[in-house]
């Protein structure tokens, strides 16, 4: 069931956020794993249909500028607050570069290697819908399935580059009868039952199961963690990725294998080194040292993440990087994954095809 109206066309001229490239790159905080359905449609130039508008964005070498192409009938929003609340642009990332730097030095060079990889704030059913979808699976499929996902649900804007859909509300999602049926033609295959699961449970135990998952924002973590554990399909990973780029808890730490080798080289072979481990910690407050330490004896012996080493490992970045630790892990991916380093040596065209036959999304369930 397609909604096949078009949105008339209606471009503004560009506007300048006024954000230097060391707080924000759109390349690579669109493309590393947090959102999947911008599209690069221009050198430096990335388009997506959010809020009921079909938002350009454009990375020059001293800001970000953005203008709205095209929109719904509905779109009410203030597209500037929109997107300083969606970049999280009143967190400066050079003071917690600065902060992190204290517990690893390497922060230093990471600051300057891929500056501006910065944590989205997104709206909280399209996090977790799409990382639903990101179970076993990588950047390019996951956009795709988010991509048809909106094609067949959501409403369709009409833009001088082309057509942009919104992402479908869990009403609309709901009024699909054959919802899995549907979604395994879409070729989601067997996540079409967690979706069609998720869905119908939101919508049943909720009048307005939107503002259910919004209103978690201002729960602990662990509660907001623990409901949705509750969904199908969603596992500790999905949740806190949820947490993270939906629900405001800039603690919460993913863990997936690969984020767990670099907690493994990076910081417990070198916390438990008689040297490294004093000339690590000596900047943190004594309990932070004292607890970085315990923790990192529990993970010592351990060689993949289990349910309570998993929670050990999350406790060990937030120790070692506090508040804004799911940020810190986020820099660490990008820059360990040897992302290309400086931006003046980027190539406007590359896109995130590019990398990802490379990398695994860090969000698997």
């Amino acid at each position: 069931m397609k909604i096949l109206m078009l949105a008339k066309i209606r471009s503004s001229p560009w506007t300048d956020l006024c954000i230097k490239p060391a707080e924000l790159r759109l390349d690579p905080t669109l493309t590393c794993g947090q959102a999947f359905r911008w599209r690069l449609t221009g050198a430096g130039e990335y388009t997506c249909a959010l809020w009921d508008y079909a938002i350009d964005l454009k990375q020059t070498p001293t800001s970000i500028h953005y203008r709205v192409l095209g929109q719904l009938p509905t779109a009410h929003v203030d597209v500037a607050e929109a997107l300083r609340d969606y970049f999280q642009l009143h967190i400066s990332f050079d003071s917690l570069c600065d902060s992190w730097a204290q517990a690893d030095a390497d922060f230093t060079r990471l600051r300057q290697t891929h500056m501006g990889v910065r944590t989205l704030r997104q709206p909280v059913v399209e996090t977790l819908l799409v990382f639903i979808a990101s179970s076993n699976n990588n950047i390019k499929r996951i956009s795709m399935l988010a991509n048809r996902l909106s094609e067949h649900y959501g409403q369709a804007i009409e833009t001088e580059k082309g057509v942009f859909h919104t992402f479908p509300s869990l009403a609309r999602l709901n009024s699909d009868p054959q919802i899995a049926e549907t979604l395994s033609r879409l070729g989601f295959g067997y996540r079409a039952k967690y979706y069609a699961n998720t869905v119908r449970a939101l919508c049943a135990e909720h009048s307005d199961p939107e503002q259910f998952l919004l209103g978690l924002r201002t729960a602990p973590l662990s509660e907001a963690r623990a409901q949705l554990l509750k969904l199908s399909g969603v596992g500790p990973k999905v949740a806190d990725c949820v947490c993270l780029m939906a629900l405001d808890k800039t603690d919460a730490v993913p863990v997936d294998t690969h984020i767990w080798q670099v907690a493994q080289r990076r910081y417990v072979s070198r916390i438990l080194d008689s040297k490294q481990g004093p000339e690590m910690l000596k900047l943190l407050p004594t309990d932070h040292q004292n607890k970085a330490m315990q923790l990192a004896r529990q993970l010592k012996s351990t060689k993949a993440p289990n349910a309570k080493t998993y929670q050990v490992a999350q406790q060990l970045f937030v120790h070692l990087f506090g508040k804004y630790a799911g940020w810190a892990q986020g820099l660490l991916f990008s820059g360990d994954l040897g992302h290309e380093t400086k931006p003046s040596k980027r190539k406007n065209q590359q896109t995130a095809a590019n990398k990802e036959s490379k990398m695994r999304l860090r969000s698997t369930k």
